[in-house]
């Protein structure tokens, strides 16, 4: 099993060239639809709703939502009470199942309960369960959406359907972007606050060798764009950006922030970081390396905003029966496994934000002759992506991945890092 060489700094870079740029660098245009009060008459009243089953009683200040996807796809949806009493409920099905998810809750606000059926967005006044209105202007699945806590508007994007669509706490739209990434085969997979008058949407796919730009959503007028500019690396900035990447590449973190790693994947990250960047809090016996409960928390706060507490005993063995321990708040962990590390990451652009920036990246594998021969050489680490294109062109590594990440700017012993906030990569 393959790992991936890493080093790491305080540095996090990244976004994505490809699809979302034109030749002359200029951003596409994306087609945004704002309607006019006079034209929001997308939503209509439900008179014969599918499978309804409202309760006489009222009162419900919650929603829980369960799901059957053994025959297509079957919601059910339960008003709840202060006591978790079930005073309303509401059936929906579909007839087939496919590769997305055509049922999706959005949420609550006020008296308003809202979900995703088949890309009508449908609302419920929360405390009887009566349908208020749906709109079938989105037509999107497996969705990413947000409820404006401000005014009840509600946010979506989605597979299938339009990047960007809006409609007001009465079922009208406000806005429909259809294609924000100029037609380029990328679908927005999440979307989240910038700030309180701006959204971000993130995007997965991609017919290029890159991912898109996230894109900016202005809540004054939905107008979207990606109007922020890039910046270039000097060579040091390059090298410890890389090394950033890398390390988090080599600890198998393709996907970021993670709530569910286990202690031992969690302390192996942090010994891999000191092994790199503080090997003084390391104490090597020859064949283990032994290391504090505190340090791999102080790594673990930094990179992953969470402490792990481990129980005495065994945290791992592999089949060559090397084990890994952890024993009165120490870690000892084999100083080689024989694993191998030749994996790295090139960041190529690199996107400042108001608060964060973004940088994105190229995952490159060493050829494995020349890494069991000599190692990782440093010089990989320092490479710029036009370096790595040759060396890809020689055939001495191969292109095997790429990837994004958001990191807010700190300051670390008086030098400039990164926090890291997520990242993405697509192998």
């Amino acid at each position: 099993m393959k790992k991936h060489l890493c080093l790491t700094a305080l540095i996090l870079f990244i976004v994505l060239f490809g699809g979302c740029v034109n030749l002359d660098g200029t951003a596409p245009e994306a087609n945004v639809t704002a309607l006019e009060a006079s034209d929001q008459a997308d939503a209509h009243p439900v008179t014969d709703s599918p499978s309804s089953e409202t309760a006489a009683s009222v009162g419900a200040v919650g929603v829980r939502m369960t799901r059957d996807d053994s025959k297509g796809e079957t919601a059910v949806f339960e008003g709840l009470d202060s006591n978790g009493n079930v005073v309303w409920q509401r059936t929906e099905t579909t007839e087939y199942r496919t590769e997305l998810t055509l049922i999706e809750e959005i949420g609550a606000w006020d008296d308003c309960y809202y979900y995703n059926r088949e890309g009508t967005v449908c609302c419920l006044r929360l405390s009887d369960g009566f349908p208020l209105w749906e709109n079938d202007g989105f037509g999107g699945a497996s969705i990413s959406s947000l409820i404006d806590q401000r005014n009840g508007n509600v946010y979506l994007c989605g597979w299938y359907g339009p990047d960007f669509f809006t409609c007001s706490r009465d079922g009208k739209t406000l806005s429909r972007t259809e294609s924000a990434s100029g037609g380029a085969f990328y679908w927005p997979s999440d979307l989240a606050w910038r700030d309180t008058d701006h959204l971000v949407i993130y995007w997965q796919g991609g017919a290029g060798l890159d991912l898109a730009l996230p894109y900016f959503v202005d809540l004054t007028d939905f107008s979207i764009s990606y109007d922020f500019g890039f910046e270039s690396l000097d060579a040091n900035r390059q090298y410890w950006a890389n090394i950033f990447i890398s390390d988090f590449i080599e600890q198998g973190k393709f996907r970021f922030p993670t709530d569910s790693g286990s202690d031992y994947e969690l302390a192996s990250f942090a010994h891999m970081f000191c092994k790199i960047n503080r090997h003084d809090a390391l104490r090597f016996d020859g064949n283990y390396d032994s290391f504090t409960l505190d340090t791999v928390n102080k790594v673990c706060r930094r990179f992953f905003g969470r402490e792990i507490h481990p129980a005495n005993g065994v945290l791992y063995e592999n089949q060559a029966g090397l084990q890994w321990t952890y024993e009165n708040e120490m870690f000892r962990f084999p100083s080689g496994d024989g694993e191998s590390y030749n994996i790295f990451a090139v960041v190529n652009s690199y996107l400042r934000l108001q608060d964060d920036v973004i940088p994105g990246y190229n995952v490159y594998e060493l050829d494995l002759d020349e890494y069991w021969e000599k190692g990782m050489d440093s010089a990989l680490y320092r490479m710029t992506p036009a370096q790595a294109q040759a060396a890809e062109s020689s055939g001495r590594i191969k292109r095997i991945g790429y990837g994004w990440a958001e990191a807010i700017p700190i300051e670390q012993n008086g030098h400039d890092g990164y926090f890291l906030q997520r990242m993405q990569t697509t192998p």
